[in-house]
């Protein structure tokens, strides 16, 4: 079969890309911008228009009446045809400004908060409206909506809501929410978003409501979704990205079966395989016993089932497959409530005894799940030859998917097990119940629709370094998300096959790879996410085979380009929650005249998005006073040496950065008084931990015998966080940055450009000083660089380091000053 890929629409509430969120700034001096309660956001998409309705409330955190400014950046590129604000109720005329006349009004913002986060939006219209009196201590609820006709973009579906505000208002109070409700005249395939983790409901095959909804929400990323429409068994919907024309472009391929799963019932033999082992707890024991149960109770009359016990020695429930009939099934559970542990740990006899179980009927669906609490004892107990073993025996493509009970176990082994035939490995921790992940587990996988998947391009256009390396099954409800480099260009034919009620069937779809993609076109987050897929299946080489150079070099170079969190790069990742703001040593905050939410915090310091907090400097040396930004960025290049070596003084000064922020962390746990923060805050702190503890750990005992990182509570924090790497479809907080063409990179607070040395004529410009507008009035693209924060260092094109500080520097330069800065050197 052979379509046409589906005609997408680009929906744009606010028609552009990054953008911010509406914001009331109080016109009395010195007092910041109101914090945000919560923000709700509505939209309903039907043919082309997309209506969206704001609503937000905002707090007056002083003693006195305040009179403010609302303000809405309009999207560049919006096409607002209709405009309506209400306070408190009331309708009111609001004003919108065009692009020109808003750039006066951001550029005085960012002059008198001095957060340079809204100078992205210089270019934008703006959607302005006088707010008076906002009471004492008081709410204020401002809601608008506005009206936009979307416009297609060839094969893509976007729908982009600005989100990021101002530095001071960088989470909600209490709650935000998105809901999208999406009506097409045809079939609705593929939804996705990179930006947030949303949940889809399909009304019907024509509607689909996409909703996010987060306590304390944090705004620092647009809410971006994707979804496409069009007929077919199995949609394919291509995200193609491919900044450079001479180096090769990114794709992400979304996959979703359409196929109703009554039509392609299969009937389905099943082997469940028990460790009944002394090790197995009996708390642990008794709720393995349940979740056998529950897989049994899920069997329908068609299906045939088998049940297998191990510890030293292997049993079964019946010599044979046996009919899922009640009688059968009574006899089973009956047969599992007698078991007891006892013994070894017989992990390849219990695998060889379910692969025998097998028959030649390619035409029903044959899979294991295995349940073990501990590691080969007992027979084979190399857990290389128990891999090579299975991979001899499974010639009829058994899935063989794992469940670790507990951390006794061989990570390594189960993950090789279930990878190495298409399936997945899932880890219960001590405190987690088996019966819950093996529920969430057989939801996933109890629909089968196509197995065996292959995919390949026309002649013209090659696909390299795919992740995943082998096409997992497509089940009803689930969506398969490949990633991969190409070379080449124009129109070409992607096959996809695979077994479909017995019988290879393959679908074609005709995508465009361009030569180059346009900026602006919001699929950047293709790049990055093939890298972590890339580098959790690096880090399984190693974790399966030991360390090798050409494997180490590889990872450490990605993870400083996308600041991923790795056992070789002390990046970490932070956590979707709330996190304090970390002052440097000696320095405290400026004092807040009312209440601010928690800030996220990139990986390391510093006020959110926005670095070091105004006023603040870059951290001193063991306590010592604050250092200059230039002063600071100069210690850290001078120690860092080579910087292909993973320990360098980069590496270091961020390990100290990682401790800082922990420890601020759980300070803020000690002195928060509301329990459901105190809760959020905790979650985040100890997955801090858990990346922290588990990438330290780890990088020590790559050093050392396998057994020492593929085993026990290292082994499954390892597995899992490569786990994480490999699937990630979202894009997280990281501590590097793509700005303006350069790579940097955040340390204590501030950006420092990758190729930046401490040789280099360096000049200090004062952060929202006369000189720092004069240069983002002759260089626009510089905004990309400046909001990043007050604390900055990047080499400009003639090799000299400009260097933002908030605390000093020159407030004036001359034309050409700033013109030599921007000429490159010959």
């Amino acid at each position: 079969m052979r379509y046409a890929l589906p005609l997408f629409v680009l929906l744009a509430a606010a028609g552009g890309r990054a953008q911010a969120a509406g914001f009331l700034i109080p016109n009395e001096k010195g007092t910041p911008p109101l914090a945000m309660v919560n923000h709700k956001v509505t939209v309903a998409v039907e043919d082309q228009v997309a209506v969206t309705t704001v609503e937000q409330t905002f707090r007056n955190h002083t003693d006195r009446n305040q009179e403010a400014t609302y303000l809405f950046p309009v999207p560049r590129g919006a096409s607002v045809d209709r405009f309506s604000m209400w306070i408190d109720g009331k309708e009111t005329n609001g004003e919108l400004l065009p692009a020109k006349d808003a750039e006066k009004v951001y550029t005085d913002i960012v002059r008198r908060i001095q957060d340079p986060g809204l100078l992205e939006y210089l270019g934008n219209g703006l959607m302005r409206m006088k707010v008076f009196p906002i009471p004492p201590r008081g709410d204020q609820k401002v809601k608008i909506s506005f009206r936009s006709v979307a416009p297609r973009d060839g094969a893509v579906v976007e729908y982009t809501y600005p989100l990021r505000t101002d530095g001071r208002a960088t989470a909600t109070l209490e709650d935000f929410s998105v809901r999208v409700n999406i009506k097409s005249q045809q079939a609705i395939q593929n939804v996705y978003s990179p930006t947030h983790a949303v949940t889809v409901v399909r009304k019907t095959d024509k509607e689909v409501t996409v909703e996010f909804a987060k306590e304390q929400g944090v705004l620092d990323r647009d809410f971006q979704l994707f979804y496409g429409t069009g007929g077919g068994d199995v949609g394919v919907t291509p995200l193609l990205y491919k900044p450079v024309t001479a180096d090769d472009g990114y794709v992400m391929l979304l996959v979703s079966p359409q196929i109703d799963p009554a039509r392609v019932r299969t009937p389905r033999d099943l082997v469940l395989v028990l460790d009944s082992s002394s090790s197995m707890s009996e708390i642990k024991f008794t709720q393995a016993k349940r979740a056998l149960r529950f897989c049994l109770a899920q069997l329908r009359p068609d299906d045939r089932f088998a049940v297998v016990r191990f510890s030293t020695t292997v049993s079964r429930f019946r010599d044979t497959l046996v009919a899922a009939n009640n009688d059968n099934l009574e006899r089973a559970n009956k047969w599992v409530d007698d078991l007891r542990t006892s013994g070894g740990t017989a992990i390849w006899p219990a695998l060889e005894d379910a692969l025998a179980l097998r028959p030649n009927d390619p035409a029903r669906a044959f899979t294991t799940i295995f349940f073990t609490d501990g590691q080969p004892t007992v027979d084979e107990t190399n857990p290389d030859r128990i891999v090579k073993n299975v991979a001899a025996r499974n010639s009829a493509n058994t899935r063989i998917f794992t469940f670790g009970v507990g951390d006794d176990v061989n990570a390594s082994l189960l993950d090789q097990l279930a990878e190495s035939t298409r399936a997945v490995s899932t880890y219960v921790r001590p405190a987690e119940d088996i019966k819950d992940r093996v529920a969430g587990l057989y939801a996933k996988i109890s629909h089968p629709v196509m197995t065996d998947l292959k995919m390949t391009t026309g002649d013209n256009v090659k696909l390299t370094e795919v992740y995943p390396p082998r096409l997992p099954d497509l089940f009803h409800g689930q969506q398969v998300i490949v990633t991969a480099r190409y070379s080449g260009s124009g129109p070409t034919a992607v096959r996809l096959s695979g077994m479909v009620n017995g019988e290879r069937k393959e679908f074609v779809y005709d995508v465009t790879f361009p030569v180059r993609t346009d900026e602006g076109t919001g699929k950047d987050f293709v790049e990055p996410l093939w890298a972590r897929r890339k580098v959790g299946y690096l880090l399984d080489q190693i974790r399966a085979n030991g360390e090798q150079k050409e494997l180490i070099d590889e990872v450490v170079t990605l993870a400083r380009r996308y600041g991923i969190a790795t056992p070789y790069t002390s990046h970490l990742v932070v956590p979707d929650g709330p996190m304090p703001v970390v002052p440097p040593p000696g320095r405290r905050p400026q004092p807040a005249s009312g209440p601010v939410p928690h800030a996220p915090v990139p990986g390391g310091l510093g006020g959110g998005f926005g670095g070091l907090a105004p006023g603040l400097a870059p951290m001193g040396g063991a306590g010592g006073p604050a250092q200059s930004v230039a002063e600071f960025a100069r210690d850290q290049s001078k120690g860092a040496g080579a910087k292909s070596a993973p320990a360098d003084a980069l590496a270091s000064s961020r390990a100290v950065a990682n401790d800082r922020l922990l420890k601020a962390g759980e300070q803020a746990v000690r002195e928060t008084k509301d329990a459901d923060t105190r809760k959020r805050l905790e979650e985040a702190v100890g997955q801090l931990k858990l990346q922290k503890d588990t990438n330290e750990g780890a990088g020590r005992a790559f050093r050392g015998d396998r057994a020492g990182y593929q085993t026990g509570k290292l082994g499954v924090d390892l597995a899992q966080n490569t786990d994480n790497l490999r699937n990630q479809s979202r894009l997280t907080l990281t501590a590097n940055r793509a700005a303006n063409g350069r790579q940097v990179l955040e340390v204590g607070g501030v950006w420092i450009d990758d190729a930046y040395e401490a040789k280099m004529p360096t000049v200090v410009v004062k952060a929202q000083g006369s000189g720092y507008f004069r240069i983002l009035e002759k260089q626009p693209a510089m905004r990309d660089v400046f909001r990043l924060g007050n604390a900055l260092v990047w080499v400009a094109p003639n090799g000299t380091a400009i260097v933002v500080d908030a605390n000093g520097g020159k407030d004036a330069l001359t034309d050409a000053e700033i013109d030599a800065l921007f000429t490159a050197r010959r």
